[in-house]
């Protein structure tokens, strides 16, 4: 899936998602309720990563703009929705690990750089397979 079909699948789902606006964004996409964080994978993967930077930013700013915070991972079995603000005490209580991942996401980039991610496992997510 791509960005724009991940946001046209959660808005089928009820949501009102426009794209961020910045591409700089930590959050690739709000409604007046969820900031949405959103990672497209062609592999799947039973347990899900992400980086400690991006679930602080995040999760710090839809406190301050009283939203919840979404993590949406689509990968070749579905896609899955953490809401991240309703399991952050779970989340936090195991250490992240240090991982060596790419240091962008762009195409072909091959410089890696340690990463330190927290472990989603599937139970804590909602989970729509593709038809």
């Amino acid at each position: 899936m791509t960005e724009k079909s991940t946001i046209e699948f959660l808005n089928s789902k009820g949501l009102n998602l426009v794209k961020a606006k910045n591409q700089f964004s930590y959050f690739d996409a709000s409604d007046d309720s969820y900031l949405v964080e959103i990672k497209n994978r062609k592999k799947y993967y039973s347990d899900k990563l992400i980086e400690s930077m991006k679930l602080y930013s995040n999760f710090q700013q839809s406190v301050i703009q009283g939203k919840k915070l979404l993590y949406v991972v689509t990968d070749e079995k579905g896609v899955w929705i953490f809401n991240i603000s309703d399991y952050i005490d779970v989340i936090i209580k195991t250490p992240p690990k240090v991982l060596y991942l790419p240091k962008t996401t762009e195409f072909g980039n091959t410089d890696k750089i340690p990463k330190y991610c927290y472990t989603l496992p599937e139970s804590i997510a909602k989970h729509f397979k593709f038809s």
